[in-house]
Parts: structure tokens; C-alpha cells; sequence
């Protein structure tokens, strides 16, 4: 085992006894959204990840990635005693559990087989969606402006678009994870010019540059994520998601 994995397992571990060491809830939006923002990329970064040979680039993201999920998970779960909801705690704690563990092990077959076990990607990619499931059924303490609540969305919808996209770009095993989606790279990316249009329509004037200049990036990354099968270019829309996500949580932030 390298000093790589040795360390991923380390955290790992760390990062499961905190969290279980965790009693009470305090369901922040921000907080939730940025747990469903990283373990989203988290999954892109696999999938670039064993589609380059395990390249260290792609396993730093990984580690970035489940490192700042788990602090919005530990802030999620370390809240006030008024803010207490042991459904909730238990359940996120419990898809948490099963998120990481399939990660490592995933990670561990890469490096020592050269490739993943399909039924394992198969769970990661189910236990993917129920953690997002978990923190979308938290009650949330606070309520946000319009264009906060928008620029989150897209900001997610982004995230989610290139987890499928690099899914199936990467490798076969991607048609594994993606196929809990129910609707196509296009669907979304057509839902995503509508939540857009949406954000347009809730932004003040003085900052509807902002929007114009994501709008700019996402209109030439849309024709490669809705004609994927023509040509697959996973580096190039990994990279401007990385740009337009970036952009939405600076707005989000501005208004939050």
C-alpha cells in the first residue's frame, strides 16, 4: 500500500469517528449545499481519477473534495440543543457512512488492481444520491434571498451535470453511476438555462453582468455536454465547472 492510500484511510477513518462523536443538528443552507456541492465533485474527481490511472491531480480533488463535505457535515451536526433532530442526524450520519467507505474502497481497488469493482461503483453512485437525499430533507434554520437560493441551485445543477458528463466520458463503468439520472446531459443542461433565465429575472441590474458573464461560459460549454456522445471533452467541461461554479458561489455570497 502507498503513502497515498495509506493517508486516504486515515482521514477516512478520522473523519467517521468525528462524525459520529456528533449529537445535535443545525441545518444551515450554506452548509448543505456545500456538503451536496463536494460529494458531487467528489465523484467527478473518481471518475477522472480512474479514468487517468489513478493521477495524483485527480486524488487531491478527491481528498479536497470529502475534506470540505465533512466539515459541512460536522458544522450541520454540531448545531444548538434548540436545533436537535435525531432522524435526521442518524440518517445523514448512517448515508455518510456508506459514501466514504465506498470511496476508499473504490480508491484501494484503483491503485492495487488498476481498476474498480462495477457492483461498488454501482453503490457509490447509489450511496451518492441518498447522502444528497439526506441533506435535501434537513430542515433548514434560515431562509435566503431569491438569488441565493437560485445561484446555490445552479451552482449544484453544475456539479451534477459534470459528475454524469465525466462519467460517462472517462469509462464504461461511468454508465454505472449515471444511471440513476433519470434525465440525459441535455435534459439538465436544458434545466439549467432555465434556472438561469430564473436568476436573469431575480437579479438586480447593477449586478446583471455577473449573470451575463456565466451565461458567456455556459453557452459554449452547453454544445459539448448536450452532444457528449459526439465528442467527449471531460477535461475542458470539468475545468468550466470549476469557473462557473466559482462565479455562482460569489454571488450566492453577495446576497446571502
Amino acid at each position: 500500500m502507498n503513502k497515498n492510500s495509506v493517508l486516504t484511510i486515515i482521514i477516512a477513518l478520522i473523519c467517521t469517528a468525528l462524525l459520529h462523536s456528533s449529537r445535535v443538528m443545525a441545518s444551515d443552507p450554506a452548509d448543505i449545499h456545500t456538503l451536496k456541492v463536494n460529494i458531487t465533485n467528489a465523484m467527478t474527481s473518481f471518475y477522472m481519477y480512474q479514468g487517468l490511472d489513478a493521477d495524483l491531480k485527480y486524488a487531491n480533488r478527491i481528498d479536497q473534495a470529502m475534506a470540505s463535505a465533512y466539515a459541512a457535515a460536522s458544522r450541520i451536526l454540531s448545531g444548538s440543543d434548540n436545533d436537535i433532530d435525531q432522524n435526521g442526524s442518524a440518517e445523514l450520519i448512517n448515508q455518510w457512512d456508506t459514501f466514504n467507505s465506498l470511496m476508499a474502497s473504490n480508491r484501494k481497488d484503483i491503485v492495487t488492481r488498476g481498476y474498480p469493482d462495477i457492483r461498488l461503483v454501482n453503490e457509490m453512485g447509489d450511496a451518492c444520491s441518498a447522502l444528497i437525499d439526506a441533506a435535501d430533507n434537513l430542515k433548514k434554520t434560515e431562509k435566503v434571498s431569491d438569488v441565493t437560493r437560485l445561484a446555490r441551485a445552479l451552482a449544484f445543477r453544475m456539479s451534477d451535470i459534470t459528475s454524469q458528463y465525466t462519467g460517462r466520458g472517462t469509462s464504461n463503468l461511468g454508465q454505472v453511476f449515471v444511471g440513476y439520472q433519470q434525465k440525459s446531459p441535455k435534459e439538465q443542461a436544458e434545466e439549467f438555462t432555465l434556472l438561469l433565465d430564473q436568476l436573469d429575472g431575480a437579479i438586480p441590474k447593477e449586478d446583471a453582468l455577473r449573470v451575463s458573464a456565466i451565461r458567456h461560459k455556459w453557452e459554449f460549454l452547453s454544445r459539448s455536454i448536450s452532444n457528449y456522445n459526439e465528442n467527449s471533452v471531460p477535461f475542458l467541461v470539468v475545468n468550466y465547472n470549476d469557473s462557473i461554479v466559482e462565479a455562482l458561489h460569489q454571488l450566492a455570497a453577495s446576497y446571502d
